[in-house]
Formats: C-alpha cells, sequence, structure tokens
C-alpha cells in the first residue's frame, strides 16, 4: 500500500514538473544604446547612431517585455522621430538602466521562466594602447570590463544575453578577434568562457563600420534588422536564429568586393543555447506580418510612411517567409515597379492578394548615399541554396577566434638574442684587450727591436680590435635594452567554437559539441 503510494506521489512530481516546464516561456528584456560622438577628436561624428538606436528599440519593442532607450537624438533625428522621450546615452544611465533591465529579469526568472537580455550598442569604438576595447558614451566610455562585469557576468548564467554591436573596432568590446596590429592584452575576460552570451557583432578588414544616408542607418544595423523581420528565415518557421542571420547578411554583402567597406560581422549563438531564436515572429507582437512568395522574387524592400526604409531583401524562388509589419504607420512593400500598401490598422496574416496595389512611387527610392552601395548590396538572391552553403562551407570556421595575447617582457627572444651577442662581443673585447696587454708586456721585455717592432704591431691590433668589440657589444645591449622596452612579445591563441551544422530536410540546426 505505501508502495503504491510513493508510486502515486512520484507520477504526481513528475506531472507537476512537466506542466511547470511545459509554462516556462522565454521573456525577453533589452537596453539599447546609441551616442553618434566621441571623445576623439580624430573621429568623425556619425550621423545615423541615434537613428539606429531608436529603430532597435522599436523593432525589440515588439517582442519585449521592456526596452530601455538611452540616446542623443540630434536636429535632424528630433525632426524625424517627434516627441519620443530618451535618456542620455551617459555612464551612470548605462549602468542604471541594466540594473533595472535585471530586477526585472529576477522576477521572470522567479515565476519559472526564462529571461533573454540583449544588450545593443550603435557608435564609435575603439581600443587603448593596450588593446582593450571600448565604446564612446555621452560622458564617458563603456568598457570591456564594464560589459562582462555588468551585462554579461551580472546575471545568471542559465539566462541568455544577446549582444548587438555596430561600432568601428566593435570585436575588440569581447576580445573576439585580434591581430598584430591591434593586439590584445592578456585577460580572462574571453567570451568563450561565458558560453549563455550570443553576439552580433559589426566588423570589416579596417575595423571601420560605414552608413548610408539611403539606409538613414549604419549598414550592418540595416542587415541586421531587414533579417530580423523575416527575411532571413531559411525553414520558414517563424524563428529567425543565429546561424539564419549570419547567412543572410553574409548574403547580402556578397558583392562588396571592396575590402576597406565590406561587412565581415561575427555572429555567434550561444553555446549553451546555438538554437536560440533571436526573434521569433510566432509570438512576436507584430500587428501584422505578409506572406512573401511568388511573384516577389528578387530585389525587394520595404518603407513607411515617412520613406524610411525599413527592410531590403533579395529573394530567391523557391523561398518563402512571413515578413513582419511594425506598428504604427502606413508601409509599402516596394517591389520593381508596384508597391503594395500595408495600412496602419492591418492585423494579423496577410498575402499580397489581400494588399492594394499601385503604381511605385519613385521617391521611396531615393536618398543619398553611394553607387557602389547601390550596385553592390543585397545583390545575390538569398534562400536555402545560399544559405546551406554559406553555412556548410564557411560559417563555422568564420568563428575561430585569433587572438594575440602580450607576454611579460622576459619572454622576448630576439631581445635576449640581442643582449646575448652584446655580452658575448663585450667578452670577446675584454679578451682582445688582455691579449693586448700581454702582448705589451712581452715587446717591453724583448731585446730586439724587430721584435717589438712586430708586437707593438700585433697590440694596435688588438686595441683595435677590443674597442670595436666593445662598441659593437655596448650597442648591442643599449639595443637589446631598447628592445625590452618597446616590442612586446605576444603568443598567437586560437579558439574554435564547438560547433556543428547539422543540414537535414527540416531546416538548419546548430548543435554545441564540449567533448
Amino acid at each position: 500500500m505505501m508502495r503504491r503510494g510513493l508510486i502515486a506521489l512520484l507520477s504526481v512530481g513528475l506531472v507537476t514538473a512537466a506542466l511547470l516546464e511545459a509554462s516556462a516561456a522565454d521573456r525577453r528584456f533589452a537596453v539599447v544604446v546609441g551616442f553618434n560622438g566621441s571623445d576623439d577628436p580624430e573621429l568623425e561624428h556619425l550621423a545615423y547612431a541615434d537613428d539606429d538606436a531608436m529603430r532597435y528599440s522599436q523593432l525589440l519593442g515588439h517582442v519585449a517585455e521592456r526596452v530601455e532607450l538611452l540616446t542623443e537624438l540630434d536636429e535632424e533625428s528630433r525632426a524625424l522621430w517627434g516627441t519620443t522621450t530618451t535618456k542620455l546615452p551617459t555612464r551612470d544611465g548605462v549602468m542604471n538602466a541594466i540594473r533595472d533591465v535585471r530586477r526585472e529579469m529576477a522576477k521572470a526568472r522567479a515565476e519559472g521562466d526564462r529571461p533573454i537580455l540583449y544588450f545593443v550598442y550603435s557608435g564609435h569604438g575603439n581600443y587603448d594602447a593596450e588593446g582593450k576595447g571600448y565604446v564612446h558614451l555621452h560622458d564617458g566610455r563603456f568598457t570591456t570590463r564594464d560589459l562582462y562585469g555588468h551585462v554579461i557576468g551580472s546575471g545568471s548564467s542559465e539566462e541568455p544575453v544577446v549582444l548587438i554591436v555596430d561600432a568601428c573596432n566593435a570585436s575588440l568590446l569581447v576580445h573576439s578577434r585580434g591581430s598584430r596590429r591591434r593586439r590584445v592584452a592578456s585577460t580572462s575576460l574571453k567570451l568563450e568562457n561565458y558560453p549563455h552570451v550570443g553576439v552580433i557583432l559589426a566588423s570589416s578588414s579596417v575595423g571601420e563600420t560605414h552608413e548610408w544616408g539611403k539606409y538613414l542607418s549604419g549598414i550592418f544595423s540595416h542587415e541586421v534588422r531587414s533579417g530580423l523581420l523575416g527575411p532571413a528565415d531559411v525553414d520558414d518557421d517563424g524563428r529567425i536564429t543565429f546561424a539564419e542571420l549570419a547567412a543572410f547578411v553574409a548574403s547580402a554583402n556578397a558583392q562588396v568586393t571592396n575590402p576597406t567597406v565590406r561587412v565581415t560581422p561575427y555572429i555567434r549563438p550561444p553555446l549553451a543555447a546555438p538554437g536560440l531564436a533571436l526573434i521569433d515572429l510566432n509570438t512576436a507582437r507584430f500587428p501584422a506580418r505578409v506572406r512573401i512568395e511568388g511573384e516577389v522574387a528578387g530585389k525587394a524592400h520595404l518603407v513607411n510612411s515617412d520613406l524610411l526604409r525599413v527592410a531590403d531583401f533579395n529573394r530567391a524562388r523557391g523561398h518563402s517567409f512571413w515578413l513582419a509589419i511594425p506598428e504604427g504607420s502606413t508601409h509599402a512593400l516596394v517591389h520593381k515597379d508596384v508597391e503594395y500598401v500595408v495600412p496602419p490598422d492591418a492585423r494579423g496574416e496577410l498575402g499580397l492578394a489581400d494588399l492594394d496595389r499601385r503604381e511605385r512611387a519613385r521617391v521611396s527610392s531615393r536618398g543619398a548615399g553611394s553607387r557602389y552601395f547601390e550596385r553592390t548590396l543585397f545583390q545575390e538572391s538569398y534562400g536555402t541554396e545560399v544559405a546551406r552553403k554559406y553555412l556548410e562551407d564557411e560559417y563555422v570556421q568564420d568563428l575561430e577566434v585569433i587572438r594575440y595575447e602580450a607576454l611579460p617582457w622576459y619572454h622576448n627572444g630576439k631581445a635576449w638574442a640581442t643582449v646575448s651577442a652584446g655580452l658575448a662581443a663585450l667578452a670577446t673585447g675584454g679578451a682582445l684587450h688582455a691579449q693586448a696587454v700581454d702582448t705589451r708586456d712581452r715587446a717591453l721585455s724583448s731585446p730586439w727591436a724587430s721584435e717589438r717592432a712586430r708586437l707593438n704591431g700585433e697590440i694596435e691590433r688588438y686595441e683595435s680590435s677590443a674597442w670595436l668589440a666593445a662598441g659593437v657589444g655596448t650597442a648591442a645591449l643599449l639595443g637589446g635594452a631598447l628592445w625590452f622596452t618597446l616590442d612586446v612579445p605576444l603568443t598567437e591563441e586560437r579558439y574554435q567554437p564547438p560547433l556543428r551544422v547539422q543540414l537535414g530536410p527540416n531546416g538548419v540546426k546548430l548543435e554545441a559539441s564540449f567533448d
């Protein structure tokens, strides 16, 4: 009887645990920061970092419970965004926003749900003399140590953190990529030690990111937001993952061959949750979404009533997806010479046949910009085959982290070799001088004039050689000391995230292995 009771109690416990697990939900929170300026007079003032912050906050507002926005709108942006309330991107403001959001996340965790934190920054980034990264704020800097201490490491290791950084040298903020020119000082703050963190980082071969007036945005940020609104969804399940976004951004930049402007982002999911959805359109609060298929093939874009470019894509035939429509404005899907109009009161799932169709208003495609970007961005059709090829052939290999970390001064082998050569030269000089002294003694004791003349010649040669060796040795010692002082010895460290791409009939999946 007692045994049956224990079995019943255990069964109830298992059922209860299963129900609790089933009822648990992902709940998203965001801190978004944008700043056009910097404290470096050599950095050009940005034009659209504040606009990017506004757009990220609007996008994440459709999926997150709370979005903290910190930016300083310039005059043009205030005219565009109106009386939107924002907080200044000060250091204290950012810290307070993180603390406030973390408190909300703790409540979500106490209720049995999984909170997810998005930390977004658009603006200027740089690195100090030791190669440590930071980004600029209204009254100072937000450093690598700040990031790890207050964003990455301040919560539970089971709560995913998503970092989205569109800034020059963004990769150095999380030590993702170093080089001999931009080396990273030795540190324990390494991203691989935090498997709950996923990153979406802008980068280029020269460490710079670029803005474009046609987008009124950073190019990388526009590509990211475009993909997250649906076009990156390869398997058409409504969930946009890190792998899908990486493939979409790679395709958008495939035709950009100029290395000074080509975006080569670093997009890597949390190793503890490689399949994490950045955005799930099935549960997001977008008022409407439009089915993109059939006749809308090739390049197309979405604009709102202020003619702001909301999203761009180049759809390959056979690739179908849902395009999320943000709230608050009339939107037009522009394809070739046709616009499909989505009114502000549109709701639910819509097909192209449900939308009013009109001739394209050419003003919707205007904007300041570069002809180079016009003819290179979004030129490759994106679909299942393109995504699969990229993910299978390049994606995981491109995630390799290469660092050149500083070693202690005494690891400088070339400097030691120079010092050793200097000591050897001085020793040689000393030996030659001793030989000269010995030869002088022999000359003084010789009774033969011819012998004394020969020995005096040897003395002169020994002393000349001794002075030469002493000079070379002294120069080598000084050079070695200078080498120790100025040249930092480096060691190359490589880290390959333990991710595997699984390509199957049901889509693309990432798996992590910690064997």
